[in-house]
């Protein structure tokens, strides 16, 4: 892909990742045992039905996989995941600004699906007319909702989203939220809030999700025992009869 992203050639989207507020976070190594720790005390979510049904069928590969579709319920599409590579500088890409495009979520190439360790980073465009794939996901995707990421030969894992939140365009929290390493996070990224201008959005909303893997089924409980037998009462009776009798 070598339509890159400029904001000098975006007359109608707002790409999902700064160039210069990514770069950092992307090359960056440093704080991210604390930034794990911290994502791996979110509370868990409140898994919708429909969510969970699909995990039943998801089977985590053994390995990490290059995804090509990214299947999004909440919102009934099912999209095109493309690898962008980084610009010559070192900052994240993102996808063509064309009509096609803007259903289209572009992924850093710097990690991958299932691969159990850091942020699978993931950005869709957002359109002023409310057309494109970050305008659906800011309508329709909230705490609870799934999204399945499936690449070759029936590779697809399962996420949940945890935690949705919205940021001023210039205080994304970059280092807890892009890492290449800590518990495996999928951080999708879109432009929000008011637009000032062509690809200049005041704010920036993530969404969070974790693996979600199939519930275990209860452990069967143990019957309780049989109620022991009344022996006293039996045996009295017994007494009874023979006393009575003699």
């Amino acid at each position: 892909m070598t339509n890159w992203w400029s904001p000098a050639r975006n007359t109608r989207a707002c790409a999902s990742l700064l160039a210069v507020v990514l770069v950092q976070a992307l090359l960056t190594e440093s704080g991210s045992a604390q930034s794990g720790a911290a994502a791996s005390g979110a509370a868990e979510p409140v898994v919708k039905a429909q969510v969970q049904t699909q995990a039943r069928a998801c089977t985590r590969p053994a390995r990490g996989f290059v995804p090509t579709r990214a299947a999004i319920p909440s919102i009934g599409r099912s999209v095109r995941v493309i690898q962008v590579r980084r610009t010559a500088s070192g900052a994240a890409g993102a996808g063509p600004v064309t009509r096609a495009g803007k259903w289209l979520m572009a992924m850093d190439p710097h990690n991958r699906a299932a691969s159990r360790r850091g942020s699978v980073l993931l950005s869709g465009h957002t359109w002023p007319d409310g057309s494109a794939l970050g305008n659906a996901m800011l309508r329709n995707l909230h705490e609870g909702d799934g999204i399945v990421l499936r690449g070759k030969k029936g590779r697809k894992a399962c996420y949940v989203i945890f935690k949705r939140k919205s940021y001023p365009a210039k205080k994304v929290p970059t280092r807890s939220a892009f890492r290449t390493s800590g518990p495996e996070r999928v951080v999708i990224v879109t432009c929000s809030g008011k637009r000032r201008g062509p690809g200049n959005w005041s704010r920036r909303t993530l969404w969070y999700a974790k693996p979600l893997t199939p519930a275990r089924p209860p452990a069967p409980s143990t019957p309780p025992p049989p109620p022991a037998p009344n022996n006293g009462g039996l045996l009295g009776g017994l007494l009874g009869g023979l006393l009575g009798g003699s």
